[in-house]
């Protein structure tokens, strides 16, 4: 399953910002050993800071994940499902109009 991530630093997060790429990386390993695969990290400018692209078995790990991340209070987080085409696809033909 495909998610997207939007992230807002926190007020610890932003206090540190020098340190956002060094924690990144970090997340990134910490994410691939629980089997999470990041395919995007990026950092935005606007109402979010960042999104994060990734890949997960299921909600639940996904949930893990983002929830380890916040936990760290660096980075307020907001996750959803993200569909490619034919994910989509399969959605619209269990609705009856696909």
């Amino acid at each position: 399953m495909q998610f997207l991530t939007l992230i807002r630093f926190t007020a610890q997060g932003i206090s540190k910002i020098e340190q956002s790429t060094a924690r990144a990386k970090k997340f990134q390993a910490q994410a691939a050993a629980a089997g999470v695969k990041v395919h995007s990290l990026l950092w935005t400018q606007g109402r979010y800071d960042g999104i994060i692209l990734f890949e997960a078995e299921d909600v639940e790990s996904a949930a893990a994940c983002m929830l380890d991340l916040a936990a760290k209070g660096n980075v307020q987080t907001e996750t959803m499902v993200a569909f490619d085409a034919k994910g989509m696809e399969q959605v619209l033909a269990k609705t009856g109009k696909g």
